[in-house]
């Protein structure tokens, strides 16, 4: 069967069971069947000609063979499985991004902002030491606790056990301003000491950072 091109008239041979519908010229334009002249003798004999020459061309030259249609169906099928694909990679990098930021902008972040000792203490004696703790983060904390401890330089070595509280939950950005008292030990040798604030000091919270969790005061205290 033969159909030709509705737009730029190109011709193509057709199987009889297949529907030109089905089919577009390379030019993108709709086929049609092609209209057959009156078989007359005349005709007859001229369309016996014209097949034996087409037969001689076609042996020497293929046409080019009409391109099928992509249905509709397929179509939207693939078009759908691009955007779920692209969904998918997009919630990908935004979790990968958010792991990826060492930030308390997206977790919880326990902070010692202050801590201030008066200039002397009694061995066996009460002595106060305000303090601030903060959450930086922008989720609640939770509770933990608060170690407190005497240090002679200000550093973690040769620390002396001074006390600890509970400190109960902090939301998002919440301060904390406490006065703490604890009463100095009997076994300690009198001289200058530093204090050094611990929050989370049992590692109970998960934090974005791990490394601010304390703070050593400004001046020492005299323990006489």
């Amino acid at each position: 069967m033969k159909v030709q091109c509705s737009r730029c008239g190109e011709e193509y041979q057709l199987e009889l069971d297949e529907n030109p519908s089905d089919f577009q010229c390379k030019c993108g334009g709709e086929l049609i069947i092609r209209d057959e002249p009156t078989n007359t003798p005349e005709s007859l004999n001229d369309t016996l000609d014209d097949l034996n020459i087409s037969e001689l061309e076609s042996s020497e030259n293929t046409p080019d063979y009409p391109e099928k249609k992509a249905s509709e169906s397929s179509k939207s099928i693939f078009d759908n499985w691009k955007k779920q694909y692209m969904i998918v990679i997009v919630v990908i990098i935004l979790v990968f991004a958010i792991i990826a930021v060492d930030s308390a902008v997206f977790f919880r972040d326990l902070v010692v902002t202050n801590v201030t000792v008066p200039s002397t203490g009694g061995i066996g004696k009460e002595i106060n030491i305000p303090n601030t703790i903060k959450n930086n983060g922008i989720l609640p904390t939770g509770d933990c606790n608060v170690t407190f401890q005497f240090t002679p330089e200000q550093n973690s070595k040769n620390v002396i056990f001074l006390g600890k509280i509970h400190l109960s939950d902090l939301g998002s950005g919440e301060i904390k301003n406490q006065n703490t008292k604890f009463t100095v030990p009997r076994n300690i040798t009198p001289g200058k000491y530093y204090i050094r604030v611990i929050v989370d000091s049992n590692k109970e919270i998960y934090e974005s950072n791990e490394n601010n969790n304390e703070i050593y005061s400004s001046t020492a205290v005299n323990i006489i």
